[in-house]
């Protein structure tokens, strides 16, 4: 129905952006780690009971997270786990994180900040641990199992987690707007953000990509329309009314799909359940 492009991709150079611009899809990526999920358990090779003991070693974690923990937890926000943007990683070249594995060292002593289950509290390390089990459950690396099972058959061309200091064609830049005593000034978020995204966040997208990922699981490309349904639907029995698995849920759940916001980044994907309407929104500013 409607398509433009606005702004510019790079502001070094003046670059515009267009339809066909990869922007950063922040938290988003949350979405393909919670389809990866459920197509594994539609495969038989995990359950949405499990616990994170069955997939993850033993000392990968706190021996209580590893007991404790399950899956559907998880995918709700509901674990009590927290974020691994840490002062520790804050510290750190963001060159040491492009796998999963390089980003669970941050995570091994989290502690669990309520019983899972019992309370909702947005969590970064909840979806990275996902991305491990994937990769347990599947015997795939996390990145190859979303190219060839969901990037794949919802022909999505121009999405992955790139990694940024390799050349990538038409990617946006992230700008931040800061007032000074010069006026508004520009400043990019390269020194901010990670140097490839993962399972909770910072991949790239296209807005055409994200609505081909929006048709492809409205047709049961993906997934089962039953497990479409699983994933979209309100947890309350886990204290999560407005989440299900992976995806937001607004409008008492005629709309579903996620957000993703960062310095620089801005975006988001309205799927209208029961109708033909998709709306795909990303930007190159907070």
């Amino acid at each position: 129905l409607y398509s433009a492009a606005f702004g510019e991709a790079n502001k070094d150079f003046g670059v515009r952006n267009t339809i066909d611009t990869k922007f950063n899809l922040g938290s988003m990526n949350k979405m393909f780690t919670a389809v990866a999920v459920m197509q594994l358990v539609e495969a038989g090779k995990l359950s949405l009971d499990d616990t994170l003991g069955r997939f993850l070693r033993a000392g990968a974690m706190r021996p209580d997270v590893l007991s404790k923990v399950r899956i559907k937890h998880l995918l709700t926000h509901t674990s009590g786990l927290g974020s691994y943007f840490t002062p520790e990683w804050d510290r750190q070249s963001r060159a040491r994180y492009r796998s999963v594995d390089d980003w669970m060292g941050l995570v091994k002593d989290e502690t669990l900040q309520f019983e899972p289950g019992t309370r909702w509290a947005y969590s970064n390390t909840g979806m990275l641990v996902l991305g491990k089990v994937i990769e347990a459950a599947s015997g795939k690396d996390y990145f190859d199992y979303v190219r060839e099972r969901i990037a794949g058959p919802a022909g999505m061309t121009n999405t992955d987690a790139y990694e940024l200091d390799r050349v990538t064609k038409n990617l946006a830049v992230g700008y931040e707007a800061e007032r000074t005593p010069r006026g508004v000034e520009y400043r990019n978020n390269i020194f901010m953000h990670v140097i490839r995204g993962g399972p909770a966040g910072g991949g790239y997208s296209t807005v055409e990509d994200l609505t081909r990922f929006a048709e492809a699981l409205k047709n049961g490309r993906l997934v089962s329309r039953e497990s479409m349904r699983i994933l979209t639907a309100p947890k309350p029995e886990l204290n999560s009314p407005e989440y299900g698995f992976g995806f937001g849920i607004q409008a008492g759940g005629r709309i579903v799909g996620h957000s993703g916001g960062f310095p620089g980044i801005n975006s988001q994907l309205d799927i209208y359940v029961g109708e033909d309407y998709t709306v795909a929104v990303m930007s190159n500013y907070g």
